[in-house]
């Protein structure tokens, strides 16, 4: 056997050695690196975990908060739902009452306007008599009493009243009556005579008496200062006069 073949066989078994204890070497160095990469990813686990607890219980300590106030205001809900009802009830029976007041007195108010006129009838009837008695020698067959005018604020109206008594008794009368007026034109300063005012019912029928009144239109560039009042009855004209003062 040659020398240079026993020296290339140590290199060999020298290189086998070195290769195996290289792959030795590897072998541990990347048990080593699988062990570290291991524990540290179960170290980064058990850190994720413990954190994501924590967020858990945070979590649901939040929760738990957010259901007391969603309690507490359900409870305060309904606790004004209660008051509210207890508020209706009260506002109703109160209501209930007020329209009971409320009919109550437009009835007597209806009642004392019934007997009003009632009074207000009787009285007419009783003057009449007494005009009776104290005209018996008039030959005009009606006679004109309490003629009144009032003037509305602010408007070109006039409400106007009058009372006519038959010196007949129980003997039915027909008729018509007119209104005329003289006053001013307040835009020429020209006087105006017996200017006729428009009545929108101009009729009369009654026996004894009958109490008459209206209200009609006047123009609002005029001012008047007397109003006349022309009844035709029968066939026969009378007249009446008021001044404004």
């Amino acid at each position: 056997m040659s020398k240079n073949f026993i020296k290339n066989n140590n290199l060999y078994i020298l290189n086998k050695k070195k290769i195996i204890f290289l792959a030795i070497v590897f072998v541990l160095l990347i048990l080593f690196l699988s062990f570290f990469l291991v524990n540290k990813s179960n170290e980064f686990l058990i850190d994720n975990s413990k954190n994501i607890h924590k967020r858990n219980i945070l979590l649901n300590n939040k929760l738990q908060e957010l259901k007391n106030i969603i309690i507490d205001k359900d409870l305060l809900i309904d606790n004004l739902k209660n008051k509210n009802k207890e508020l209706s009830g009260l506002f109703n029976k109160y209501t209930d009452t007020v329209k009971f007041k409320v009919a109550t007195s437009e009835e007597l108010r209806k009642n004392i306007f019934s007997k009003d006129e009632e009074i207000l009838e009787l009285n007419r009837k009783i003057n009449y008599y007494k005009f009776l008695l104290n005209s018996k020698n008039n030959n005009n067959l009606i006679t004109i009493e309490d003629f009144s005018l009032k003037n509305h604020k602010d408007s070109n109206f006039l409400t106007y009243s009058f009372l006519l008594l038959s010196n007949k008794d129980g003997k039915k009368l027909k008729g018509s009556f007119q209104l005329f007026y003289d006053g001013i034109n307040d835009d020429t300063g020209n006087k105006i005579l017996k200017q006729r005012l428009i009545v929108s019912n101009n009729k009369i029928s009654f026996t004894n008496f009958l109490k008459i009144s209206g209200k009609l239109k006047f123009p609002k560039n005029h001012s008047y200062n007397t109003i006349y009042l022309s009844v035709k009855c029968n066939g026969k004209m009378y007249k009446y006069k008021h001044t404004n003062n």
